[in-house]
C-alpha cells in the first residue's frame, strides 16, 4: 500500500518497521481511514448474511476446500514453533487463519505459495502474546518466521515475501498486490475473529475446522493482548483499529459462532 509520501518507506515493509517500529504517521492513519470504516461495513454486512444462513455464491465444496498442510521442514518446524510459543487458544486460531485463508484464495482463484502461508498462518500473531513498549507485534512474529526460515535453508527472497506478509497483514484496506500472502492472512483472520467473508466459507467446512481447532477462549485472550498492544504502542496499527474501529471489543463481544 503506498502512503502517498515519497520520502517515506511503504506501510508494512521490513524498511518500515525497522524505522518506524510499527508507527504510523498523521498522514498514514489519515489515509488509512476510509478503509478502517470499509471494514466496519464488511462486518455488519457479513454478520447479517451469516444470520440469514445466506448460501456461498460458488460452487465448491467443503471437501474441496479444506487445505493440506505441505509436508517440508519450513511447515514442520513452523508447526513446532508455534505450538511453543503461543497458548492454545491463538495457536488454533492460527490453523483457522490457515484454513479459511487458503479457502477464500481458492474461491477467489488467487494463487498463493501454499508453503509460506501455511507458515504464515501458524506464526503470524506468535509476537501478540509477548507485547513490548513501543514495538509492534507484527515485527516479533515476522522475526520468528525469519528464525524458522534459516534453519529450514528457506532462500532470501520468499523469507522476505513470508516477513511482509505477516508484518502487513494488519494493515487496513490490505490489496491482494501489496501482499498476496499478508492478503489471504488478513482475509482468514477476520473471518475467523469477526466473520467477514466467513459467510462465503461452506457451513461444512467452518464446522469441520471448528471441531479439529477449537475456539475455546480466543476472543477472551486476542481481545486482551490486543488491548496491551495498542496500549504498549500507541502510534501502531492496533491502537489505530482500536481507537478508531473497536476491533478489540468486537472481536470480544461479536464472537463468530
Amino acid at each position: 500500500m503506498s502512503t502517498g509520501i515519497s520520502s517515506e518507506p511503504r506501510v508494512g515493509t521490513w524498511q518500515w518497521m525497522l524505522e518506524t517500529n510499527g508507527c504510523l504517521t498523521r498522514a498514514q492513519r489519515f489515509e488509512l481511514f476510509p478503509a478502517l470504516l470499509d471494514s466496519f461495513g464488511a462486518f455488519c454486512a457479513d454478520r447479517f448474511r451469516l444470520a440469514l444462513g445466506k448460501s456461498p455464491r460458488h460452487g465448491l465444496s467443503a471437501e474441496d476446500l479444506w487445505p493440506t498442510a505441505p509436508d517440508s521442514k519450513l511447515s514442520r518446524q513452523a508447526d513446532e514453533e508455534a505450538r511453543d510459543l503461543q497458548s492454545a487458544p491463538m495457536l488454533h486460531h492460527g490453523y483457522r487463519t490457515w484454513i479459511f485463508g487458503a479457502a477464500l484464495a481458492r474461491i477467489d482463484g488467487a494463487p498463493i505459495d501454499p508453503e509460506l502461508f501455511h507458515t504464515g498462518a501458524l506464526l503470524h500473531d506468535v509476537g501478540l502474546e509477548d507485547v513490548r513498549v513501543g514495538r509492534c507485534f507484527t515485527r516479533r512474529s515476522a522475526e520468528a518466521a525469519q528464525a524458522v526460515a534459516q534453519r529450514s535453508q528457506l532462500g532470501a527472497d520468499r523469507t522476505s515475501h513470508m516477513m511482509t506478509g505477516i508484518i502487513m497483514h494488519i494493515t487496513p484496506g490490505l490489496e491482494y498486490d501489496d501482499s498476496p500472502l499478508g492478503f489471504y492472512l488478513q482475509a482468514g483472520a477476520m473471518a475467523d475473529l469477526v466473520g467477514i467473508r466467513a459467510w462465503e466459507l461452506p457451513l461444512a467446512l467452518r464446522n469441520r475446522t471448528h471441531e479439529t481447532y477449537p475456539r475455546a477462549e480466543v476472543h477472551q485472550v486476542l481481545s486482551s493482548c490486543w488491548q496491551a498492544e495498542a496500549k504498549a504502542v500507541p502510534g501502531g496499527r492496533a491502537h489505530f483499529a482500536d481507537a478508531y474501529g473497536a476491533f478489540s471489543r468486537i472481536v470480544r463481544w461479536f464472537p463468530l459462532r
